[in-house]
């Protein structure tokens, strides 16, 4: 079965192919972009709408210069009517609605505008009638060209706004507007608005190839850092045991030995080795030693404190286990836990069952200097005396360290 982002790359591929000419992306790919440039395009259209409106009712000077009536008809509309649909277009901008309801929440206002331009210019019933024609032919190519709106939406702006303007310019009222605008003033305006459309529509396919390019480099980006960060934690476990190795060991020891003696706290440290595994090995086989490795591993794994301690293979059949914030009594609980566990697990040993022998060693960061390797020195004696002592057993060994020098404030 396929994963969503290799599904979402053949996406990207077939719309990169396609070059988009439909301006309309699959279902999951056509989510993405909306989700990814919404918000902007909303905001840029609520913009748009505040600067477009304010500019015509300065108009309302000119219109009063016109004749008293247009000045009435002109400030009644706009204040009563397009200015509050602006602002509640500018709110529903910002709502989370469907593309629809924004589209129409943004042309609303303008479409009504063109028609109250067409209804002054009728109105005026004089030679400044053609300069509102004009306007409003200015209007409707402005609305189309500089809107960020979707194409599809000032497709169908851009449609309903040359309904209004060409009905107002057509129909005759006796006894109330002027006489009927030529026809060549219609389809000058009609085709002096088609090159704002075709700009709108290369405009936002230019965009949506951009989104595609955008999220085709994300997309390989994230997959680069996958496989660096699976290949980097590949190199940091071990691949019998499928715990840590000691390459992380290391590194992982000194940076908590670190923060144990900046933040003045405990640190412990378990070296723990399978008893008589070397005699095991020989007589049961490599194989069964592999698998007792493995089982010891995941006892071990089970025994420590889950999110707080790190237990890696150190090498053969010796392991560690890193304690941040455990004392001596802590260590021992921990280590006293694990060998019983592995003795209780009942893995066929060199004897009767498999056992460990583990040594312990701790110390506080508060008023001391120590390194990593005395941490592993001071448990790796710790385990010699175990062993020494009859293996199957836990033995804590609390080094001596060094005062740190005392820092003059």
């Amino acid at each position: 079965m396929r994963s969503g982002t290799a599904r979402l790359n053949d996406e990207i591929g077939s719309a990169l192919d396609a070059n988009t000419y439909m301006l309309r992306f699959a279902p999951q790919l056509e989510s993405r972009y909306q989700a990814a440039t919404g918000s902007a395009r909303n905001r840029a259209i609520s913009i748009y709408l505040i600067v477009y409106l304010a500019a015509k009712l300065l108009l309302l000077f000119a219109n009063l210069k016109v004749g008293s009536q247009v000045f009435l008809v002109s400030i009644e509309l706009r204040l009563g009517i397009i200015l509050p649909l602006t602002v509640l277009a500018v709110f529903i901008l910002r709502l989370k609605l469907p593309r629809w309801a924004h589209g129409l929440a943004a042309f609303t206002p303008l479409i009504l505008e063109t028609g109250l331009v067409m209804i002054l210019g009728r109105l005026s019933r004089s030679a400044v009638t053609d300069r509102y024609v004009i306007a409003a032919g200015v209007g409707i190519f402005a609305q189309t060209l500089l809107m960020q709106a979707p194409f599809q939406q000032c497709l169908r702006g851009l449609a309903a706004a040359l309904a209004v303007f060409c009905t107002l310019c057509l129909v005759h009222w006796p006894g109330h507007f002027g006489a009927p605008i030529s026809i060549d003033e219609i389809i000058f305006v009609v085709v002096f608005s088609l090159p704002a459309l075709w700009e709108r529509y290369s405009r936002e396919r230019a965009c949506r190839r951009e989104f595609l390019l955008d999220e085709s480099n994300r997309l390989r980006t994230e997959e680069i850092l996958r496989m660096n960060a699976h290949l980097e934690r590949l190199s940091s476990i071990d691949g019998l045991t499928g715990i840590f190795n000691r390459r992380y060991l290391d590194a992982a020891l000194e940076r908590l030995c670190t923060l144990a003696v900046k933040n003045q706290r405990w640190i412990g440290v378990l070296m723990i080795d399978i008893d008589h595994f070397k005699s095991l090995n020989d007589r049961e086989g490599h194989q069964y030693g592999d698998l007792c490795l493995e089982r010891v591993a995941q006892i071990l794994q089970h025994g420590v404190r889950a999110g707080i301690d790190t237990v890696a293979r150190y090498g053969g059949e010796e392991f560690v286990a890193i304690l941040p914030d455990a004392d001596e009594q802590e260590a021992l609980i921990i280590a006293e836990r694990i060998r019983e566990a592995i003795e209780g697990a009942g893995l066929k040993g060199y004897g009767s069952v498999v056992t460990i022998s583990v040594g312990a060693a701790t110390m506080n960061g508060s008023g001391s200097c120590f390194m990593p390797e005395d941490l592993i020195s001071a448990a790796d004696q710790a385990l010699y005396q175990a062993k020494r002592s009859g293996r199957n057993r836990v033995i804590c060994h609390v080094p001596e360290v060094e005062n740190a020098p005392e820092v003059l404030v």
